[in-house]
């Protein structure tokens, strides 16, 4: 029974971040875990961790790992975090 915006100023005092921050993170954390793991299709990988435009995924992706999802997998497939 909290409003938005009451929520939003709990969880940035309590964790130093927005919530949207914090979910992108969350989000690329397992998108970059299936990348290392998975053979899954970039399309298929933005899918699975929330985002329904794959462009926009690799635009997030890039913006916050500096680098494509194609570029991360082929540097750390197999290896793990």
């Amino acid at each position: 029974n909290m409003s938005k915006s009451r929520f939003s100023a709990v969880f940035s005092q309590a964790t130093g971040q927005t919530f949207t921050e914090y979910l992108i993170h969350l989000r690329l954390s397992k998108a970059k875990e299936l990348l290392r793991t998975t053979n899954y299709k970039n399309s298929q990988i933005a899918h699975e961790t929330g985002y329904n435009d794959s462009h926009y995924f690799s635009y997030i992706f890039k913006k916050n790992v500096g680098m494509t999802p194609s570029e991360y997998r082929a540097q750390y497939y197999n290896i793990p975090e």
